[in-house]
């Protein structure tokens, strides 16, 4: 089986990129191959921050030069998947550079993978070991459990590439949405596809700035936040499901009453704080 860890790397994460190629290092089986899409960090300067690693670890590792071609988030992440078909690769690892991979995750996905799953997924904590979304279900084989929130992203996720078309995947470009994983799995389950939960791992999630997530100063923000994506997100699918269409309707007539929205959300996150 041909396995690949894939990321797009850019320039606002380049404080966590040292951390990062360490994680894929020190992971306990290193039976994959590893692709970087540089988005707009200078080609040259990329290869000297790998130029310390050692040679039998380079060989495995692809740099496609996207940063001359300013290229939307969902671009870059559609990248990898037709990178990953065209190498042939089984088995595609997803992880944001900005984030870390416990050292197991590698070998528990490959241990527990079974080729009847499209996708896998494991726990996501933060860097102090708190769970962010807890309960992730052992079975994700439905729509429902992801419609007005998401615990499947692109740093916790694995991708059966024996499942995916080059046509599905050309079908992707119509993701205009900064919250492509959202998108993706909605696709992919739409399609009567279902995903499986691995064990024993984790990935460890950073919250920052200049992430997509986003660290917002205040309730209201991360609120309208939500609300906007929401709305671009169910804009997209509603041709999918009528239920996309009904909730695109409910968060644009939304009136957001800040004093009884149920504050769940222990941690400064824009999703999941106007579900019911």
């Amino acid at each position: 089986m041909k396995v690949m860890v894939a990321s797009v790397v850019y320039l606002e994460a380049l404080d966590f990129f040292d951390e990062f190629i360490n994680s894929l290092k020190s992971q306990d089986s290193q039976c994959f191959e590893i692709l970087l899409i540089n988005d707009n960090i200078n080609q040259c300067f990329l290869k000297k921050k790998l130029k310390d690693y050692d040679a039998q670890f380079l060989r495995r590792v692809s740099i496609v030069d996207k940063s001359g071609e300013l290229l939307e988030p969902y671009e870059l992440r559609i990248q990898i998947f037709k990178e990953a078909l065209a190498r042939n690769i089984d088995l595609l690892i997803l992880l944001d550079c900005d984030d870390l991979a416990k050292d197991n995750r590698v070998s528990c996905i490959i241990g527990q993978y079974n080729e009847e799953y499209a996708f896998f997924y494991n726990d996501i904590l933060s860097f102090d070991g708190k769970e962010i979304m807890p309960g992730i279900p052992e079975i994700t084989d439905r729509i429902d459990g992801i419609l007005e929130c998401n615990y499947l992203g692109l740093s916790n996720c694995a991708i059966n590439m024996r499942q995916i078309t080059a046509e599905f995947i050309k079908s992707l470009y119509e993701a205009r949405t900064l919250v492509f994983d959202w998108y993706l799995f909605s696709r992919i389950l739409l399609d009567k596809r279902k995903g499986k939960k691995i064990n024993g791992t984790c990935t460890y999630y950073r919250i920052h700035e200049k992430n997509i997530a986003g660290m917002l100063s205040s309730e209201k923000s991360r609120l309208e936040k939500e609300r906007r994506i929401k709305i671009i997100h169910y804009q997209l699918l509603k041709k999918y499901d009528r239920r996309f269409l009904e909730l695109l309707h409910k968060y644009e007539n939304m009136d957001i009453d800040f004093k009884q929205t149920d504050m769940r959300n222990i941690l400064p996150f824009w999703w999941n704080m106007l579900t019911n």
